[in-house]
């Protein structure tokens, strides 16, 4: 089931569309459950050997592979962002050809493993809670 914190989620499906990406509209928390899940589905099959592993944070150097919730976690990041990033086929990826469908769908599942509670994870791969407002 999809939290509440996701739900912004639904609201970036539209710019992913109007930025070129062809998708059907989400109309609802369920369809975005539905979108996390063949997103996850996806990344299991073609992302986890680089991005998934347990303890995996940000790039510390030019040839390190981020974790999918280091870039989940990124300041600023957007559904529209990661869309366009696996649209131009980054030359240190494999170019996995993937439909504009399933380029949202891996960008919503990456975006759903981020953590709101928590500092954005530093070039070490930490992560620290955010100081009480």
């Amino acid at each position: 089931m999809i939290r509440r914190r996701h739900w912004p989620l639904l609201a970036l499906f539209p710019a992913a569309l109007l930025a070129g990406t062809p998708h059907a509209a989400v109309a609802g928390p369920s369809d975005a459950s539905a979108e996390i899940e063949k997103g996850r589905r996806l990344a299991e099959r073609m992302c986890a050997i680089c991005h998934l592993n347990p303890g995996q944070g940000e790039k510390t150097a030019a040839s390190s592979i981020p974790g999918f919730a280091a870039v989940a976690n990124r300041p600023g990041q957007t559904l529209e962002g990661i869309v366009a990033w696996l649209a131009s086929v980054p030359p240190m990826m494999p170019n996995h050809h993937l439909s504009g469908d399933e380029r949202v769908s891996l960008a919503a599942y990456i975006l759903s493993l981020s953590v709101q509670d928590l500092e954005p994870m530093g070039r070490d791969g930490a992560t620290a809670e955010k100081p009480p407002r």
